[in-house]
């Protein structure tokens, strides 16, 4: 007989790590397929949250929903596994022209801003670290997630209860029997794909354009003490004894090889901003999962209703996965609405 299942998750990245706890925490059934040997972007990624970002230095997408919640989600994570993986810095953007400076200042009074100002220093900051001549910005509500410690400890809490199975799950060995979907041994109400750029290959999703996106981080040795991100075209973020620096975004190489053009480039935007000496003592690509509209794809298929989808989460899965899992849960088990800009059903209108 088959075991039986409220919900199977493909994929235990940050979109399923958060969608299984919510679920769990619902009193829901839950299943998680995860090939450890398989590539993922999660493991690969720096981690860093920050709501102010782009060329422009806007707020981005729902900052004042997803910020608070991403500290209430992680922190409760954090108490059940009983782990550290939340780390809240202070990010530090120097500032490229007088103008930029008196737009902050400028900000600064607006509301929406206000919130995640820290500081403005008109004048150089910790020059013996940054080259800020024109000074810059501090902002807060910024910081990091382990993103290696976080999966790390959820997959130990997975295994513990039976809940993992550590396998590639083959999508065209679906059935389905009635209301139920089938795979192997297992069925279930729903079968929920979480599975990030590896899934791009599915052929459920042809109506979804998706793209991967390479990315890649330095690992750099730096003789000097910060408690702050330094943040400016790319990032030199502290780590417990290392810095991690990134990122760059290459849309025609869709391997996870690290390159040299990748380091070169980093090290270029790097330089513009950091005054101390580095060495490099490692490097590390990844393939981030995004849509042409930059916005996450959660839902169930229009025409298949056992199966469902949350991907699509970018360069900012630390920010986006707790809060659109718990919205995404709430949708699977008591029907809840679903933010419409995130609906996979825009891509099958």
């Amino acid at each position: 007989m088959a075991k039986e299942y409220d919900y199977i998750i493909v994929g235990q990245g940050l979109a399923g790590t958060c969608l299984a706890s919510e679920l769990l925490a619902m009193g829901q059934r839950v299943l998680v397929f995860d090939a450890p040997a398989m590539p993922s972007s999660s493991l690969v990624a720096g981690g860093l949250f920050n709501p102010i970002t782009g060329r422009n230095r806007v707020l981005t997408w729902k900052a004042h929903e997803l910020f608070p919640f991403l500290q209430q989600y992680y922190r409760q994570m954090e108490r059940q596994l009983g782990s550290k993986f939340l780390f809240n810095l202070p990010l530090y953007r120097p500032f490229a022209s007088m103008q930029e400076l008196n737009e902050w200042q400028g900000k600064s009074t607006d509301p929406r801003y206000a919130a995640f100002i820290d500081f403005i220093s008109p004048v150089p900051w910790q020059p013996q670290l940054v080259k800020n001549g024109l000074g810059g910005i501090m902002l807060k509500h910024t910081g990091y997630l382990d993103t290696h410690v976080f999966l790390a400890r959820f997959r130990l809490y997975l295994q513990a209860r039976g809940l993992l199975v550590a396998e590639q799950f083959l999508a065209p060995e679906i059935n389905f029997t009635g209301d139920f979907v089938v795979y192997k041994d297992y069925r279930a109400r729903q079968l929920i794909f979480c599975d990030g750029v590896a899934g791009f290959a599915n052929r459920l999703w042809e109506n979804i354009r998706f793209h991967p996106v390479k990315g890649e981080v330095l690992q750099l040795k730096i003789d000097y003490k910060s408690d702050f991100i330094l943040n400016r075209n790319g990032f030199v973020l502290p780590r417990e004894g290392y810095y991690l620096a990134g990122s760059n975004y290459n849309l025609t190489d869709t391997s996870w090889r690290p390159t040299t053009a990748a380091r070169e480039e980093i090290v270029a935007k790097i330089g513009k901003f950091l005054q101390a000496k580095y060495e490099i003592t490692g490097q590390q690509a990844g393939l981030r999962p995004t849509t042409h509209d930059r916005r996450p794809v959660l839902g169930l298929l229009p025409d298949k209703p056992q199966i469902g989808l949350f991907n699509g989460l970018g360069t900012k899965g630390v920010s986006l996965a707790p809060y659109f899992a718990r919205q995404f849960a709430r949708h699977l088990v008591s029907g809840a609405d679903l933010d419409k800009e995130v609906q996979i059903g825009r891509f099958f209108n």
